[in-house]
Order: C-alpha cells, then sequence, then structure tokens
C-alpha cells in the first residue's frame, strides 16, 4: 500500500454552514443512482425530476447532467433549513471533502479547508473510510450524453 498524507486518517465534521451548497457556480453531476433515489423522495418519474430539477452541462466532446442552481449559484435543493433532499442527496455531496481533487496533497486539503470550517473537526475518518467514500463516488458514473 501506498503512503499519503492521510494514512492515519482526516477528521471532518460537516457545520451545516451550507457553503460547499451555495456560494459559488458549480456542477453536482449525477449518475443513474442519484436520478432514481432523488425522483423517488420527490415522488416524481425520471424525466419529469429531470426536466424540473436538473441541466445538461456542456463539457466539450459531450454533455453531463447536472443539478440546477438558483441564481445566486445555491443549488436548487437549498433552503434556509439545509437540504430539502439530504436523505436521497447525491453521491458527489454525500461524500464531500473526500473528492480526489481535495485529497490528492496535504496542501489541497487545507486549501479546501479554508472554505469549510468543518475540515479538521470532529470524528477522525481513517484511510479505509476516506478510500470507500472515494470509490462509492468513482463508482457513480455521471450520465452523460454526446
Amino acid at each position: 500500500m501506498s503512503s499519503c498524507f492521510y494514512d492515519k486518517g482526516l477528521h471532518f465534521e460537516c457545520q451545516c454552514c451550507n457553503y460547499c451548497c451555495s456560494t459559488e457556480p458549480g456542477y453536482v453531476l449525477l449518475g443513474e443512482d442519484d436520478v432514481t433515489r432523488m425522483a423517488s423522495c420527490l415522488g416524481l418519474d425520471r424525466k419529469k425530476f429531470i426536466d424540473t430539477y436538473c441541466r445538461y452541462v456542456d463539457m466539450g466532446a459531450f454533455k453531463m447532467l447536472s443539478l440546477k442552481e438558483k441564481e445566486n449559484y445555491d443549488c436548487i435543493f437549498l433552503c434556509e433549513k439545509g437540504c430539502t433532499v439530504y436523505k436521497a442527496r447525491p453521491r458527489q455531496c454525500m461524500t464531500y471533502p473526500f473528492w480526489a481533487h481535495v485529497l490528492e496533497s496535504e496542501e489541497t486539503w487545507n486549501e479546501e479547508a479554508k472554505a469549510c470550517p468543518g475540515i479538521g473537526k470532529g470524528r477522525l475518518y481513517t484511510k479505509k473510510e476516506i478510500e470507500e467514500k472515494l470509490q462509492f463516488r468513482m463508482d457513480n458514473k455521471p450520465i452523460m450524453v454526446l
């Protein structure tokens, strides 16, 4: 096994600040599993869910399905009390901040901590748990169209 900066684990506990769900533009890319889970949570069929809450974003050679954002860049499902689909939220949201680009190095982790007050707080996630979260996210292939 290779050595990395999080061999001894990392602390994280969501502080419910909603920063990761708001403030800046971004994409919440969805896989089939995400669409099925969220549509069911909302009592919608797949087509109605996509037509109402999603958009295709141009990535050059293809387009990927993403959640819509409000005009202020908040997630379409963010309200004053938090996420309205929290129990069915996308894998991308479930696995934050344990994303590959955030875990590239201790420097990228510390840089993310500047925006996320939960990094460095709360329970210790083991290396195994972190790698399971990375894999869980990677297993959710985003929906793409040419």
